[in-house]
C-alpha cells in the first residue's frame, strides 16, 4: 500500500492536492474528518474555534499523534493500494504514519505565502476557517505549536503553490506519477483472517499465524483473528523445506484473480510451524495476497531455489 501525506499551513492547498490525488486513483482519508466526527459524537457545534479547542484537548489528553492514530485503522481497513492522507499538522503525526507504514509512507509539503493563503481561506468560507487576519494568524501559531514546522522539514518532497489550480494539478500529478511508478512493482499486501472459538486459546491461534507470517500485526475482532503482513518469505521457505512447492502452486492458482490470489491454511498444522492446505475443522486461516502481478508472484515463491 502506497500512503501519501500532504502537509502545509491552512490555505496552502493540501485539500486541493488530495483532491487531485483522488482523480489519480487514490482514496482520501481526511484527518480533519476524525476531529469533526469526534465533535459530532460529542454534540459539539462545528466552528473554527471549537475545532481548535477539541483538537487541542484530544492532543493534550491522548498525545500529539492521537489524530494520526485515529486515522490509521481507517487506512488499514481500506482494500486499495493507493491512499492519500489530507491534513497532517505535526511531526508526531508524521512519525506515527512512518512507524506504521514504513517506506510505503511518503510526505509531501504544500507551501504558499501567508497572504496568499489568507485570501484563499476567506474565499472558501468553511465553517471551521478563520475569516479575519488575527484569527488566521492565531491558527498558524496553534499549528506551529503542534509541530507543523518540523513536519514541513521532514517532507521528502515539496510543491510551491502560489499559482493557478492548473499549475498545482500539473505539479501534483507529475510527482504522484513518479511515486506510483516504481514502488507499485513491489507492493504486496497480505490480509489474514481465521475464526476463533471459545475452546481455543487466542495466544495459540495468533502463534499459528506468526509461525507462517512472523511480521503479521494481529487483532481480535469479534470471533475472528485478523491481521496484515507484508512478506511471504517464511511461507516460501517452508514450501521449499517441506518440498510441497508444486502442491502449493496448484492451490494458489485456484484463488488467482486480476490483482490478487487467496488460499487457505490448516490452522492446527500451522501451530507446529508447517504449511498445509487441507481443511481444518476449527476453521482455516484465510490468506489474501494483493499485488500488481499475482501470477508472477505465485511462480516466484513456488519455483525459486
Amino acid at each position: 500500500m502506497l500512503v501519501i501525506g500532504f502537509v502545509g499551513f491552512p490555505g496552502s492547498g493540501k485539500s486541493e492536492a488530495a483532491a487531485i490525488a483522488q482523480t489519480k486513483g487514490f482514496v482520501s482519508v481526511a484527518m480533519g474528518d476524525a476531529v469533526r466526527s469526534h465533535m459530532h459524537k460529542s454534540r459539539v457545534s462545528l466552528s473554527e474555534k471549537n475545532v481548535g479547542t477539541i483538537a487541542n484537548k484530544l492532543r493534550a489528553d491522548h498525545g500529539m499523534d492521537v489524530i494520526a492514530k485515529m486515522c490509521i485503522p481507517v487506512v488499514r481497513g481500506l482494500t486499495v493500494q493507493k491512499v492519500v492522507i489530507d491534513g497532517i499538522r505535526g511531526i508526531a503525526e508524521v512519525n506515527a504514519f512512518k512507524e506504521e507504514f514504513k517506506g510505503d509512507f511518503k510526505l509531501i509539503s504544500i507551501t504558499a505565502g501567508p497572504m496568499v493563503r489568507f485570501e484563499r481561506v476567506k474565499g472558501r468560507s468553511r465553517p471551521d476557517d478563520a475569516l479575519n487576519l488575527e484569527r488566521f494568524e492565531e491558527k498558524d501559531e496553534r499549528e506551529l505549536a503542534w509541530g507543523l514546522e518540523e513536519a514541513l522539514e521532514a517532507a521528502e518532497y515539496s510543491i510551491q503553490n502560489e499559482g493557478t489550480l492548473e499549475e498545482l494539478n500539473s505539479n501534483v500529478s507529475r510527482l504522484l506519477e513518479q511515486l506510483v511508478q516504481e514502488p507499485s512493482k513491489n507492493i504486496i499486501t497480505i490480509s489474514l483472517r481465521t475464526p476463533i472459538y471459545e475452546t481455543e486459546s487466542q495466544e495459540k491461534v495468533e502463534h499459528a499465524i506468526l509461525n507462517i507470517f512472523p511480521d503479521a500485526v494481529l487483532e481480535r475482532v469479534d470471533d475472528f483473528i485478523k491481521g496484515t503482513s507484508s512478506t511471504l518469505e517464511t511461507f516460501s521457505i517452508l514450501l521449499r523445506t517441506q518440498q510441497i512447492r508444486a502442491t502449493a502452486k496448484t492451490e494458489l492458482m485456484k484463488g488467482l484473480a486480476f490483482d490478487s490470489f487467496e488460499f487457505y491454511l490448516n490452522k492446527q498444522v500451522a501451530m507446529v510451524g508447517k504449511v498445509n492446505f487441507s481443511q481444518d475443522p476449527l476453521g482455516p486461516i484465510l490468506v489474501r495476497v494483493t499485488t500488481p502481478l499475482p501470477e508472477k508472484l505465485i511462480d516466484t515463491i513456488t519455483t525459486r531455489a
